[in-house]
């Protein structure tokens, strides 16, 4: 049972990784919300090239909606290369995910589960159930905890040299270094619509809120497209990008994961794999 609470989370080795990463050539990829499309994700980084010394960054929400959550929780954790940020997706996880409670959701578990958190509680079960429909209940209850602690334990923002990685943003009306873990997490209009840098040396690269909702000036030609802040740093980077293409969307729209390299400034993308309708979605919430 997870008994903590952590606040304004940084990981310094992370953080240290990645910049040595960057200061000795290689590839650090930040790709936004995965969502649950593990074979889409597993795409992307094929896309990607990676060699041992490149890294990834996933900015949050790695769960709930798509298909098979699990598999990205396994993605992200057996590859020494890939790093993330925590999202608001796996607070209400760490918060909501009982698997005793099921049948009686508590507020927290209600919320988790309108949100998406259904599909990943199929995911979760269908990993531990065996081809005659037998759940191993034991091991099931043991790795939802050890990945909660995992999720509980993720920083919520990464700093390096010239760049912030959080899962939402930052609070331009309250001092950057003071703000609660939540706020990483959860803001938006405050965010996307400062009218100076968050940070004059440093471009926030984040997710949480699709871009077609920020390219709105762009109208269609804005889904599945990244977000360039028109603000700029001291350096004239824009201040902020957004990387959450919306790969979840069941609209007759383009579906994309996005990555960006912090190296080299390049944009990849790949439209969604799995196949993803009102008939897939009520597949993935059976449990």
């Amino acid at each position: 049972m997870i008994n903590f609470m952590v606040s304004k989370m940084r990981r310094k080795d992370i953080e240290k990784d990645l910049q040595n990463a960057l200061d000795n050539g290689h590839n650090v990829w930040a790709i936004g919300d995965v969502h649950g499309f593990s074979v889409t994700l597993e795409a992307l980084l094929d896309q990607c090239e990676l060699s041992m010394d490149d890294r990834v960054v996933l900015l949050g929400d790695l769960i709930d909606r798509g298909p098979d959550s699990f598999d990205v929780v396994r993605i992200a954790r057996c590859d020494p290369r890939i790093q993330c940020v925590k999202g608001n997706h796996e607070d209400m996880m760490v918060n909501g995910f009982k698997l005793e409670s099921i049948k009686k959701p508590d507020s927290d578990m209600q919320m988790w589960l309108y949100n998406g958190g259904d599909a990943t509680t199929a995911s979760y079960i269908r990993d531990y159930t065996d081809e005659f429909g037998r759940e191993d209940s034991e091991q099931l209850i043991l790795q939802v905890e050890d990945d909660k602690e995992w999720m509980q334990r993720l920083p919520s923002h990464i700093i390096l040299d010239q760049w912030r990685l959080v899962h939402a943003g930052y609070d331009p009306r309250q001092e950057l270094e003071d703000q609660d873990e939540s706020v990483h997490l959860w803001i938006r209009r405050p965010f996307h619509s400062a009218t100076k840098p968050i940070d004059d040396h440093r471009t926030v690269l984040f997710g949480h809120t699709p871009t077609m909702t920020l390219n709105h000036s762009m109208g269609p030609e804005g889904w599945g497209k990244p977000w360039f802040s028109k603000i700029a740093t001291v350096d004239g980077r824009s201040a902020s990008i957004g990387l959450d293409t919306c790969v979840f969307h069941d609209e007759n729209k383009p579906a994309f994961l996005t990555a960006f390299n912090l190296q080299t400034l390049e944009v990849r993308q790949i439209e969604r794999v799995e196949p993803w309708d009102s008939t897939a979605r009520e597949n993935a919430k059976q449990f």
